[in-house]
């Protein structure tokens, strides 16, 4: 994009003056170049201290005109020679700009080092490799391991709820967790909703259950320190096996507690995955608005707008024969332009698949004409998606799902998103977006097949292996 139309999307914004289809270009500029961002920063910060230092202006219309001329063609060369002549603006946006991400730049306490099978609902990043600040992992599937900057190595079992704290102190919501703890981090804490353990140079494990308000931790090597958070009654675990749960406020010694992480005794899920088999299109075509990383769905009053999703499956190594569910998992992520208030309050997204075999063989830069369709399948499920909502594990479980698999076992499945409900005004409206494989914080979609086992329900339930997920028909 030009400098001019830049200054010229810039200068409009300020105004509030943006339309649709100019806020979406002005997006995809600042998405795509870290100095546009900082340049677009600059005078958005210029344009708040013009408004705060003009409140007292005789004229009205002295804010307005001071930030809309911060952003005209002249600007740039012009920017110096006027903060020359505002000082204390100069000193105010050097402070802001300089010292303050220095201050509030969040500070990783952790790192994610691996994950396998992993489906994540997370507002921190879950590719390998990533530092993570303080906050909320939560694995729907597979195990993943994360390791505080302490040097603690902490593994959890999908489905599970992890929360980083600090480098010496996390605290596990749901599921199971293995805690590894060397010397250099004697002194770790792990929380739990109801309870608390402290390491005294140690390997032990916590199991969590939400539903019964309960939390058992039991020494794999070492000893800990077992305390009830509202009371303080502790109890001091030594030597391996040695175990204790924490229920309703008290310590109960002797209570079995689920077995620690380790392999399962043969296959209870397949996940498959897209790898990378991902496409939106845009009825207009204009392409250079879509990110991969973004699955987005629209569909607006103005229809050269209307976006959809695609994504396939290949099913080569599943054996249906050994199949005994499967799940579809979406997972909603934030997008970051348009007014969310623009939508109703609650929004219907369907999911088809494809049967016409014409559309079975799609690129993933495909035009809107070429792009599979609703009209090329049938419909397998729908879920609502209220506009406040900008994360979520969204899931279709069901016989349509899993006989329209079952009838194209060892081939490639596509699928395809599209909004069912038209939005409430026509400008300024988002896309809801879902994570595809680029996303750094969310798994793409996927399909969870639960296979058949010789253990009964209950007893799968009991080893954590059949979950309670939002269902959606």
């Amino acid at each position: 994009m030009k400098e001019e139309e830049f200054q010229r999307l810039t200068t409009r914004y300020l105004e509030g003056a943006l339309n649709e289809n100019e806020l979406e270009m002005l997006g995809y500029e600042l998405s795509g170049c870290q100095e546009r961002v900082k340049e677009f920063n600059d005078i958005r910060l210029l344009a708040g201290l013009i408004h705060e230092h003009g409140q007292n202006a005789p004229n009205p219309e002295f804010r307005l005109k001071s930030a809309a001329a911060i952003a005209s063609p002249g600007w740039v060369k012009s920017r110096w020679i006027f903060l020359a002549a505002q000082a204390s603006l100069a000193a105010s946006i050097l402070l802001a700009i300089v010292f303050l991400p220095r201050f509030f730049a969040p500070t990783p306490v952790a790192k994610l080092i691996s994950g396998e099978n992993a489906s994540w609902e997370s507002a921190l990043p879950t590719t390998k490799g990533s530092d993570l600040a303080a906050g909320l992992l939560d694995l729907k599937t597979g195990m993943a391991t994360v390791q505080f900057r302490s040097g603690v190595d902490v593994s959890i079992q999908g489905p599970a709820r992890l929360e980083l704290i600090t480098p010496m102190r996390g605290r596990i919501l749901s599921g199971r967790a293995r805690i590894d703890v060397p010397e250099s981090a004697i002194g770790f804490i792990m929380e739990t909703p109801n309870g608390y353990a402290v390491d005294h140079g140690t390997e032990f494990s916590v199991s969590v259950d939400p539903s019964n308000d309960s939390s058992s931790f039991k020494v794999l090597d070492g000893e800990i320190s077992v305390y009830v958070s509202s009371t303080g009654e502790n109890a001091r675990l030594r030597g391996v096996g040695k175990a204790i749960t924490v229920e309703s406020n008290a310590l109960v010694t002797g209570k079995s507690i689920e077995p620690e992480l380790g392999p399962e005794p043969g296959p209870r899920t397949l996940i498959v995955g897209t790898g990378g088999r991902e496409g939106t299109a845009i009825r207009n075509d204009k392409r250079e608005f879509i990110q991969p990383k973004f699955l987005t769905v629209n569909r607006l009053l103005k229809k050269q707008w209307d976006r959809q999703s695609f994504f396939a499956f290949d099913l080569s190594n599943v054996n249906f024969d050994e199949v005994d569910s499967v799940l579809l998992r979406l997972n909603l992520v934030p997008f970051p332009y348009g007014l969310f208030s623009s939508l109703p309050e609650f929004n219907q997204y369907a999911v088809y698949g494809i049967t016409n075999p014409e559309k079975a063989d799609w690129d993933v830069e495909c035009r809107w004409q070429d792009s599979p369709r609703p009209e090329d399948g049938v419909i397998l499920g729908t879920f609502d998606v209220p506009r406040s909502q900008q994360h979520g594990s969204f899931v279709i479980s069901n016989k349509r799902l899993l006989q329209f698999l079952m009838d194209r076992e060892a081939t490639e499945v596509t699928f395809v998103i599209q909004r069912q409900n038209l939005p409430l005004k026509t400008n300024d409206v988002p896309c809801h977006a879902f994570a595809g494989v680029p996303h750094p914080e969310a798994s793409e979609p996927k399909l969870e097949f639960t296979l058949k086992h010789t253990l009964s329900k209950v007893d799968r339930n009991a080893h954590g292996l059949v979950t309670a997920s939002h269902q959606v028909d």
